[in-house]
């Protein structure tokens, strides 16, 4: 009870001149509140404070914890299946594990299937928080939680014992945070980073993956995180790192803050598809070759390809596998005859060919309205992979074009 003595003495002292009638009732009743607890006269109230006060210190030592621990995801691929890519790994982990100095945020983009969650989670450690944004951040509630969960954080609110106290003292049963939870986790994991620092003298790192989901539907929301990050890697506080696909996310990104180089996670080269064909998956050198060049060196397709066919599908019926899916991927962007954007698609594709590269500015030329553009772009189909370019070989009169001619190049 020496801490509420203490607190009893502090607000026995003369109440400096100036302080309304208000504040010195309510400095009268908290004094009459801890005279009751001492005397024992109050045991709800001291119950209610002490379970507050052990609760609130429990959550900011689990947040605390989890921050210096770091949550690393399951890397979810078995060791003859992953391919380890140590010089982007290297680099990766200059990122996720800075020193002191570090002073700026980052942005990391590769198209979909080229690995890059693999070789980010691969990557971290300690002092690391991973939040991947879900599918359904169209409700930001859903987004809350999931940063929560990714902190262990109860989104109980830090009150001071004083506090505390106050409400019991007033009756208050309105004090209820009604700020977004996302927010609530935030500042949550900005608290512990400033103990995480003072403790190893280095800024912590958080993750937020797949930001394509929040720029689609909370734009909003992702320019403040990205203010707060800019603002604390300046201050060197916390460093934060966004994950997302190619496309007009990392462009957004760019326009709505100073400029900071984008890191992307491309296909494996040649050696390194073959050597993964043919040394962890056993397939014959002839064959992987077949496989390769259907695919290159996308990761997740490569993966696809092997398993089909170890699974004893021909190379014939593995092919048609694929073009079937880079068909449904023109059919969700309309592209195909009949399709709102087919003449448009037609177009692009026809001089993509005879130039071999279009810029972004150039590619906004072809659409009347952002939405449109946003639309075809988030399909990623006009970013060179080898499975479309074989698809528009394969369909050629589809597009009014000559078959021989078709290569794709990515719009940069």
């Amino acid at each position: 009870m020496e801490f509420i003595t203490n607190n009893i003495k502090r607000l026995s002292e003369n109440i400096p001149d100036g302080v309304d009638d208000e504040a010195r009732n309510l400095n009268k009743k908290i004094k009459l509140t801890l005279e009751r607890i001492i005397d024992n006269e109050d045991t709800n109230t001291t119950g209610d404070i002490i379970y507050d006060w052990i609760q609130n210190k429990y959550n900011v030592c689990q947040l605390n914890k989890t921050v210096k621990k770091g949550t690393r995801p399951k890397v979810d691929v078995s060791d003859d299946e992953f391919v380890p890519r140590p010089l982007v790994v290297d680099r990766l982990k200059k990122i996720l594990h800075p020193n002191r100095y570090h002073s700026c945020y980052h942005v990391i983009c590769g198209e979909h299937g080229t690995g890059k969650t693999t070789l980010i989670r691969s990557a971290s450690g300690q002092g690391v928080i991973y939040v991947e944004i879900p599918a359904d951040a169209e409700d930001i509630e859903n987004f809350g939680i999931a940063f929560g969960k990714s902190l262990n954080f109860a989104f109980e609110e830090r009150i001071s014992f004083m506090s505390q106290l106050t409400k019991k003292v007033l009756g208050d049963t309105h004090g209820k945070d009604e700020r977004p939870k996302w927010k609530r986790a935030l500042e949550a994991f900005k608290r512990a980073s400033a103990v995480y620092k003072a403790k190893h003298n280095k800024p912590s790192v958080i993750i937020y993956d797949n930001i394509a989901k929040l720029a689609n539907v909370n734009p909003k929301v992702l320019d403040t995180l990205q203010d707060d990050a800019k603002m604390n890697a300046d201050h060197r506080e916390y460093i934060a790192v966004f994950v997302s696909s190619e496309g007009n996310v990392p462009r957004r990104m760019e326009s709505h803050s100073a400029k900071k180089p984008i890191i992307k996670i491309g296909d494996l080269d040649r050696n390194t598809s073959m050597e993964y064909l043919v040394k962890k998956r056993s397939i014959k050198e002839g064959d992987a070759k077949k496989l390769y060049d259907l695919v290159v060196g996308r990761i997740v397709e490569l993966k696809t390809v092997a398993d089909d066919f170890l699974a004893g599908q021909t190379f014939e019926v593995v092919k048609q596998s694929i073009l079937d899916e880079v068909e449904k991927k023109f059919q969700s962007a309309q592209l195909l005859p009949n399709g709102p954007y087919y003449e448009v698609g037609r177009r692009l594709i026809s001089d993509l060919l005879k130039s071999n590269e279009l810029s972004f500015l150039a590619f906004m030329k072809y659409f009347d309205k952002v939405e449109e553009l946003n639309e075809v772009l988030g399909n990623n189909i006009f970013s060179y992979h080898r499975s479309v370019e074989s698809y528009i070989q394969e369909n050629a009169n589809i597009f009014n074009i000559l078959s021989s001619h078709c290569k794709i190049i990515e719009v940069d």
